[in-house]
């Protein structure tokens, strides 16, 4: 068996990917170029917080010139950086720690007390694009949160930040890749003493920081995340990012150490692990080998929609409960009692299962759409009725307003209306374009002199308007804030309160289940509209750039149409149970 380590992403990736990583003879899949347009966004983000760190942080030593060096040389001008007490080491690569199978480099590593040798010590930062603050009441046991301006990137320059708290649930992968970090560090020596901080620059807007970016710090030894546990009471504990990555990492290591060893003979050790479906697969170079390990009828491959965790699958398997079939003829009352112990992870346990297999029926039985009550279906009209959607960028900027226009007094055709800026949008050019689409819309509901109703899916485009009339606090958008509360009707909130959706209730499988609506494109989806948004802006040629623009504009129109024909629909008395 030869020497192996693992890179920062493997604690927080599926161990399939490890063990397929490791197996003789499994040669690794290129890397879909379709699946690089993901990670597109991410990677510009990182660039730009990595320029302002470079500009604006005092003393910054940057190794990404020596990329193309052996990692001997990268080690060396890493350490000798940290001998030297920089203050700030750009994406600088530590010393492989092979006796506890790490690799890799943090995107910063930022000066902190001093490194138990007496050198200076240092703490790990990573940028990623996306949030990871949520707002927060204040109380004994969430006070305010310390976040670092960019230009002063340090633990001792945080600022407190009040009503604001770590997302922890949804953003524990980041934390386990924080953790490795740390660990890499502790090997190397260079670790800062004290409590184990470690810092993420995601999309947040901080106030107390201009509503700039900032470095949200996160103790990796405070117990903050909800995981099984056998010997608890309750059946779960909180548990450190340190304690959580610990496990995580070294179960990949007995996995790649068991792949390493299979020869094919029938004297191996059975294999660690089993291909179960999660949303991580979509992106994953190894998804076409391990799909045909997993049955057409698989339980993970066949409900997408609030899927099980891998977990719950996993006792699911162990109790003979491994395909959708299964499940839909299942007692669950018979295996609850068996199931329901091992899952005290996850809250509602109980709950999910019943769903899961209520879905599964439903999927056995052909149906997409369920009525879940014989109550009437209330949709407001209007003379003047608007279907309105948003699209936003990868970074998270509204490129795009669309609106539909009917006047149901007339038999005119309903008009759509769009505005648009095809362009790189910076926060002043997103609220220009938001003031022109706002003003149109102020202008057409105060000239029109009757009633007025606009239609969505979701709460998504009110937030938005909600913001901008935060952020801003003055016309149009205190007056789209005013007009959302009085005048704006969301579509999902009557999907949801009379349907059950066995695919979901996203608006591309009810107006097709329901209203029978079709869009042009063959491909719909808000991630692929952001993919066609940026290549729309970088595309080479003009006749591309314009292609692709009009591609999105004809998805946005159909978005709307969408909510048209749905509305429409459900006004018809859509079926009853």
């Amino acid at each position: 068996m030869t020497e192996f380590v693992l890179d920062a992403y493997a604690a927080r990736s599926c161990p399939v990917k490890t063990q397929n990583a490791f197996l003789p003879g499994l040669d690794r899949p290129e890397l879909d170029e379709s699946l690089l347009e993901l990670f597109a966004g991410g990677a510009a983000f990182k660039a730009d917080v990595l320029r302002q760190v470079v500009e604006s942080a005092p003393h910054v030593v940057d190794c990404r010139a020596l990329r193309d060096t052996s990692h001997d040389v990268q080690v060396s001008a890493t350490l000798a950086a940290m001998a030297d007490g920089v203050p700030v080491i750009v994406a600088g690569m530590l010393p492989l720690d092979l006796r506890g199978h790490r690799s890799g480099r943090a995107d910063l590593w930022v000066r902190g007390e001093n490194a138990p040798d007496g050198g200076p010590g240092y703490l790990p930062v990573m940028v990623k694009l996306h949030r990871m603050l949520e707002r927060q009441t204040p109380g004994p046991t969430h006070g305010p949160f310390p976040v670092s301006p960019l230009e002063k990137p340090f633990r001792a320059d945080a600022v407190a930040v009040p009503g604001r708290a770590l997302r922890v649930a949804s953003r524990e992968p980041d934390l386990l890749q924080l953790a490795h970090y740390w660990r890499l560090l502790q090997a190397a020596g260079r670790a800062s003493t004290g409590t184990p901080w470690a810092g993420v620059i995601g999309g947040d807007q901080v106030p107390q920081l201009g509503n700039g970016l900032g470095v949200a710090w996160v103790r990796l030894d405070a117990k903050q995340i909800r995981t099984f546990s056998r010997t608890s009471a309750t059946g779960w504990t909180k548990r450190s990012p340190l304690e959580r990555y610990d496990h995580e990492h070294g179960f990949r290591v007995k996995v790649a150490t068991v792949a390493q060893r299979q020869t094919g003979s029938p004297d191996d050790p059975p294999l660690v692990v089993m291909p179960i479906r999660v949303r991580e697969c979509d992106r994953c170079v190894w998804w076409q080998t391990c799909l045909p390990q997993l049955g057409d009828d698989d339980l993970s491959l066949r409900i997408a929609k609030s899927p099980l965790d891998v977990r719950e699958i996993a006792v699911l398997r162990r109790l003979g409960i491994a395909t959708l079939t299964d499940l839909a003829s299942v007692d669950l009352d018979a295996l609850l009692p068996s199931y329901l112990p091992e899952v005290a992870h996850r809250p509602g346990g109980e709950e999910r299962l019943r769903i899961a297999a209520h879905r599964a029926k439903l999927m056995v039985c052909g149906v997409e759409l369920e009525r879940v009550d014989d109550e009437p279906i209330e949709v407001p009209r209007a003379d003047i009725e608007i279907d309105f959607d948003i699209e936003t960028s990868a970074d998270d900027h509204v490129y795009l307003w669309g609106f539909l226009v009917t006047d149901t007094r007339t038999d005119e055709e309903p008009t759509y209306v769009a505005f648009s800026d095809f362009s790189e949008l910076s926060e002043s050019a997103e609220r220009r374009l938001a003031d022109e689409a706002l003003s149109w819309l102020r202008d057409l509901v105060e000239s029109c002199g009757t009633s007025v109703r606009v239609f969505h899916y979701s709460r998504y485009e009110v937030l938005r308007i909600q913001r901008l009339a935060e952020s801003y606090g003055r016309e149009p958008f205190l007056w789209a804030a005013r007009l959302a509360q009085e005048s704006f009707f969301d579509l999902f909130e009557v999907m949801r309160a009379h349907f059950f959706g066995t695919y979901g209730l996203g608006l591309k499988q009810v107006a097709h289940s329901g209203s029978g609506f079709s869009w042009r494109d063959d491909n719909p989806g808000g991630l692929n509209s952001q993919s066609w948004f940026a290549d729309a802006v970088h595309a080479e040629t003009e006749a591309a750039r314009a292609e692709l623009t009009q591609r999105v504009l004809d998805y946005n129109e159909d978005d709307v149409r969408a909510t048209y024909a749905l509305r429409a629909w459900l006004r018809d008395g859509a079926p009853r149970p």
